[in-house]
């Protein structure tokens, strides 16, 4: 299990955030696409068209298995540089830490932040989000 400072997971972040932006739109447009199968599977939507070709990405290939693998290659990314992802979706994602008293914990970040400004408690997640004490 990879430890970063506080300053080795920041100064990672610009190489980070890219990774974890691509894993979220390629989660969200994956959610859509799943949803719209579902009504497909139904025959339409309520006005009875369907709502997109959930298969076609536009050049031929299956959009679910192209969405599929950029999910799998951004999370590979994460687990390289030893970073968990907690929740695609919010784009959230923490960093193994430790905590001058010799403590493991995660230091915390979501897409949107400008920073990471944050840190919890292994079993805590995100509601137990801490302010760093710099």
């Amino acid at each position: 299990m990879r430890q970063y400072t506080v300053a080795e997971a920041r100064a990672l972040l610009p190489q980070v955030i890219p990774v974890v932006q691509q894993l979220r739109n390629a989660y969200l447009e994956l959610r859509a696409l799943q949803a719209a199968i579902e009504i497909h599977a139904r025959g339409a939507s309520g006005d009875g068209n369907l709502t997109v070709d959930p298969w076609d990405g536009g050049d031929g290939e299956n959009r679910v298995e192209s969405l599929n693998r950029e999910l799998r290659s951004a999370a590979v990314r994460l687990s390289r540089w030893g970073i968990e992802l907690k929740d695609p979706e919010r784009g959230l994602i923490d960093f193994y830490h430790e905590r001058p008293n010799g403590e493991i914990v995660f230091l915390c970040y979501e897409i949107g932040e400008d920073n990471i400004t944050h840190w919890h408690h292994l079993s805590d997640g995100y509601a137990g989000r801490k302010p760093l004490e710099e």
